[in-house]
């Protein structure tokens, strides 16, 4: 029996950790490293070149000789300067969002700020936002095409390199001719194979984040094949634990917003009212409108375990776990999407105005 060895990335899993792994392997892509280990300077150049792919049809360097590298300048996670000419930003996540308008910020500070690339139109300048944990479509959506103070959309653009860019790049480099990199990959698969976990787990075990994650992703395309009910999923902290939540299939009806929102095994039907004064009026409102469409539709919905009386309220629930089964308690995604199209269903007729 072969014991695994420890790996490094078990205890370095922050982001400036992976900021540090990010960077070394940039420096091994100087031409000077070419000699020292043929192994890892591939390595660096072919993550240096999969970095400037993510902008399609724009040039980048046509070979790559000197990279010079800083970290945390202006608050930047990674910035890479290639060949004296090229700039790769790299915001670098985990697990994380981009937050408090930093993309525009660093955008700003590389395009023409203190740290310019010294032209105008950004033909050198290459932004990137790297997330190793799983990222819902919808903020990729939002990173992709995020705007500055006034309303304009970045220019060049951030482009988004995911967990599955970065092993298809260290798929290709030869792991054996570094532990760091190859503990470095290990780390990357072990995620990608807890993210793809809920295919073989049972309903009854736990789920980690990742699987949930994971889940959430494979659903996106189940259920909002043409990304045009606003879904996103993410996890949500508060005070009893925080869970891992989705939510979609938004309609406002007056002043009111109605949308549904899986809070991990719990199906929520929700409302949103920004008027204090009238959500007791409107919670009520809904809950027996929800109440009584769902025993029309013949789906087992209730009462929640408590009302809420903030801006976001759960007006009604499914009263059973709303993943379903195949044959040997594991998940079956058909009647999965089945039971959450029959909750759309619900909420579509109950925000239907009286005939």
């Amino acid at each position: 029996m072969t014991t695994q060895r420890p790996n490094l990335f078990k205890y370095g899993r922050k982001e400036l950790s992976q900021d540090a792994m990010i960077c070394w392997l940039l420096d091994w892509a100087n031409k000077c490293y070419a000699d020292v280990s043929p192994a890892l300077h591939e390595a660096g150049q072919n993550f240096a070149k999969a970095l400037f792919g993510k902008h399609h049809n724009r040039p980048g360097p046509e070979s790559i000789c000197r990279v010079e590298l800083e970290m945390q300048a202006s608050s930047i996670d990674v910035l890479a300067w290639i060949n004296g000419k090229y700039a790769l930003l790299i915001e670098d996540k985990t697990d994380s969002n981009e937050h408090s308008g930093q993309l525009e910020r660093y955008h700003a500070l590389v395009l023409n700020g203190e740290l310019s690339v010294g032209e105008e139109d950004g033909e050198n300048f290459f932004p990137i936002f790297l997330k190793t944990g799983n990222i819902s479509r919808a903020k990729k959506c939002f990173i992709e095409n995020a705007e500055n103070e006034e309303g304009k959309k970045l220019t060049p653009p951030y482009r988004v390199f995911e967990r599955e860019d970065f092993l298809n790049v260290l798929k290709g480099c030869n792991l054996g001719a570094s532990e760091i990199l190859s503990d470095f990959f290990d780390h990357l698969s072990e995620r990608e194979k807890r993210s793809g976990s809920w295919k073989d787990k049972s309903l009854v075990d736990d789920w980690s984040g990742d699987a949930w994650g994971g889940f959430y992703r494979s659903l996106e395309e189940k259920i909002d094949p043409g990304n045009a009910k606003d879904m996103d999923w993410n996890y949500i902290p508060n005070q009893a634990g925080g869970f891992w939540g989705l939510w979609w299939y938004f309609h406002t009806v007056a002043e009111d917003c109605l949308y549904l929102q899986t809070e991990q095994e719990k199906l929520c039907f929700k409302i949103s009212v920004g008027d204090s004064t009238k959500r007791s009026e409107r919670r009520q409102h809904w809950h027996e409108r929800i109440m009584q469409t769902g025993e029309s539709l013949g789906l087992p919905i209730g009462k929640p375990a408590r009302f809420g009386s903030g801006t976001h309220m759960t007006v009604a629930v499914l009263k059973e776990d709303w993943r379903k089964p195949d044959g040997e308690g594991r998940l079956d995604l058909g009647k999965t999407v089945g039971v959450l199209e029959q909750a759309e269903r619900v909420v579509k007729e109950a925000v239907r105005p009286p005939a």
